[in-house]
């Protein structure tokens, strides 16, 4: 019924392992913890629903959202990947909100997992998701912003899966890190209000030394 509920209102059906996590997630499911606004199972995969259809349905229908899969499995799944390899999933702590993690290693070997606070409607409604993808920037090392997704899951370039369904053309913006010095970052175009550039802005450039992955 899952299956055909997401077929029938967002062109695609779920596959066996995503059924699989919303029946471990649908018998354990408890309320999450927002401040003030709990919410069920049905609510949280209703929103899921909603944002498919306005804001991720081209990036959907091409199978490239994994969407549901537990953070373990995520981190079992992206472990050996090359480095920059990423998967995208829905948020389990926000109403209709999706993520991407993506991996690292260090000189060591060690293995480490960066993800994103989860983007909502609001923030999908100013800019669309594969152009996100495009232009999101991390600062490492006090270096200048790169971005550190280089292949969707398992190991597709990003460029390639992503390429047809870029909506705009990157362009050059000012950004402050934290130590207050500005940088360049791609800015999203068409133009949009001051303070819809500065939410994303925001959200878009990130110093990966400050910043705590949580989500």
């Amino acid at each position: 019924m899952l299956s055909w509920q997401f077929s029938t209102f967002a062109g695609r059906g779920l596959n066996k392992e995503q059924l699989d996590m919303l029946g471990e997630k649908l018998c354990g499911f408890h309320v999450e913890n927002i401040p003030g606004k709990p919410f069920s199972f049905w609510m949280w995969l209703d929103s899921i629903l909603e944002l498919i259809k306005k804001h991720l349905l081209p990036v959907w229908n091409e199978n490239y959202i994994m969407g549901f899969v537990s953070k373990e499995m995520e981190r079992a799944l992206l472990k050996d990947r090359e480095p920059g390899t990423f998967l995208l999933r829905f948020s389990e702590s926000h109403l209709g909100g999706i993520t991407f993690t993506w991996v690292e290693h260090s000189d060591s070997g060690d293995v480490k997992f960066n993800s994103v606070e989860p983007y909502t409607k609001n923030r999908l409604s100013a800019l669309p998701f594969a152009d996100i993808i495009r232009d999101y920037k991390v600062i490492s090392n006090g270096g200048v912003p790169e971005n550190p997704l280089k292949f969707l899951y398992p190991d597709i370039p990003k460029d390639e899966a992503f390429g047809r369904l870029y909506n705009s053309q990157p362009s050059k913006g000012k950004m402050l890190t934290s130590d207050t010095t500005p940088r360049s970052c791609p800015s999203p175009e068409p133009p949009m209000t001051p303070g819809e550039f500065d939410m994303l802005s925001e959200h878009l450039c990130f110093d990966i030394d400050t910043v705590s992955f949580l989500f």
